[in-house]
């Protein structure tokens, strides 16, 4: 009954939300400051949400490692890798093979007539980039900054040989830039996890502190979503009324129902089809025990914000293992992003094809590979697609400057991409869980010996003062009752 009831009310914000927004839009002239009022209600519940994702990942991580065996660990390091690996480069195919046969930008002149100098990218700076995060400068700072390269163009220096005014020069700038360094917490926080094991017994108090500080978070989410309804219904009003080009919408029409096309497919035909090969069970039994995170998901178009939720649907909808479900999942929602990955193909292309470019092999590779490391490291917050699809752009060289287009329909866009993400976290979590059964039964199972054991040597400690006769007399303990043989 709770969870038809936060459907409901969650889908009758939406509407009042679209409903809020057109009126505001069409009928009532509104000025900036009431517009940063009807904001301020979403952005509050947005803030509230993010405010304790990143702990939540932290601890989640911290406790699910404390809670597996090294060898168990690794087995599932692999497969977890590689199943998000296999379904990114999926995802990428499935986008490049939906808009090369579509087309959905080749009949559309959406491209904005500003020349804007786009300073170059390379993909090597998005790995370097990547691996100087992996190694936080500061464990705290990494939960706010994150570093970031980027290119500039500065205008050549006279007092330099051969060089003229107006040639320009390549400048490369690192600074840290706004924003949860999520790859560098997660691998720092693994190593946490392992190092607390290593050190057995005397982290004990560390274990149980961190375990009751994750179920804490966990709590403190379950009351902000009594805040959900009124935080949808601005958030929705104000995304409306922040749509300025409607001949936009009309023109992106066909690249939003080929990308939702995409979602659908990669949804009931990719997902599930791994899932039945692996498991050889139905997957689409699966869809009707985890309607309310995903329709969190969808409507938050957050991954992170949804997290506590999916744990929840994990350990008590599909009965996976728990110590699994705190370890993965925190990582599934920051790297395994299908949907992301699925929309930065849609985008890339699409943009090049509105400028009338014919990608080649190599673009085509560059667009894949700059796909591929962007979306492991994206945020899992909603509205960062604008940002990662400007990198991929520049990256093979196509205009940034009309990535800006794709903002229209991006919010849209964006919560199918984000239902997407989940989804996958479930599916990977269902196949992992499957294929370390025996590992996680094997721990289990050796728990429970351990304590069988520290039971039966508190017992061994315990005096027994007499022992009783199947008479029913009594005798002192270690002495041998009448007619027994004496050992000696």
């Amino acid at each position: 009954m709770r969870e038809r009831i936060f459907q409901a009310t969650t889908l009758l914000s939406i509407a009042l939300g679209l409903g809020l927004g057109f009126l505001l839009k069409f009928q009532i002239p509104l000025t900036p400051y009431y517009l940063l009022c009807i904001q301020t209600p979403g952005k509050i519940f947005l803030n509230m949400l993010q405010m304790m994702a990143v702990p939540l990942i932290v601890t989640s991580v911290i406790a699910g490692v404390t809670d597996l065996k090294h060898i168990m660990s690794k087995k599932m390091g692999f497969i977890a890798g590689a199943y998000f690996c296999g379904t990114t480069l999926i995802a990428i195919a499935l986008g490049m093979i939906l808009m090369m046969t579509t087309k959905p930008g080749e009949l559309e002149d959406l491209s904005s007539n500003k020349e804007i100098d786009a300073p170059p990218f390379s993909i090597h700076l998005v790995l370097q980039d990547l691996l100087r995060n992996m190694i936080p400068e500061n464990f705290f700072q990494a939960f706010y900054e994150q570093y970031k390269t980027e290119i500039v163009r500065v205008k050549g220096d006279q007092s330099v040989p051969y060089n003229s005014q107006n040639e320009s020069q390549i400048k490369l700038i690192g600074t840290y830039v706004e924003g949860a360094n999520m790859l560098g917490l997660i691998i720092w926080s693994f190593v946490i996890g392992i190092m607390l094991n290593i050190v057995g017994g005397q982290a004990k108090t560390a274990v149980k502190a961190i375990h009751g500080l994750n179920n804490a978070i966990k709590i403190i989410f379950s009351w902000f979503l009594c805040y959900l309804p009124i935080g949808v219904l601005f958030l929705v009003a104000s995304q409306v009324l922040e749509i300025k080009q409607w001949n936009s919408i009309v023109k992106l029409g066909k690249l939003s129902g080929v990308f939702i096309l995409g979602c659908a497919i990669f949804s009931i035909f990719i997902h599930p089809g791994i899932y039945f090969i692996t498991t050889r069970r139905n997957p689409y039994v699966i869809f009707t025990k985890i309607s309310k995170p995903l329709i969190t998901a969808f409507v938050l178009a957050s991954s992170a914000a949804t997290l506590p939720m999916t744990l929840e649907c994990c350990e008590e909808k599909l009965k996976m293992n728990a110590k699994l479900c705190r370890l993965l999942l925190p990582i599934a929602c920051t790297i395994n992003m299908n949907g992301t990955a699925l929309y930065e193909v849609f985008a890339s292309v699409f943009v090049a094809q509105i400028n009338d470019i014919n990608l080649d092999i190599g673009q085509i590779i560059s667009i894949a590979l700059t796909v591929s490391v962007i979306s492991f490291g994206a945020s899992a917050i909603p509205q960062t697609g604008a940002m990662t699809t400007i990198l991929v752009l520049t990256s093979v060289g196509l205009p940034a400057e009309d990535a800006y287009i794709l903002l229209v329909v991006e919010w849209l866009l964006d919560h199918f991409a984000t239902y997407l993400n989940v989804l996958g976290d479930f599916f990977a979590l269902a196949v992992i869980n499957h294929l370390c059964q025996d590992e996680l039964e094997a721990d289990v199972n050796e728990s429970a010996e351990i304590i069988r054991d520290t039971e039966n040597d508190l017992a061994c400690l315990e005096p027994d003062e007499l022992a009783e006769l199947p008479s029913g007399e009594f005798i002192p303990s270690g002495a041998s009752p009448a007619g027994s043989i004496s050992p000696e």
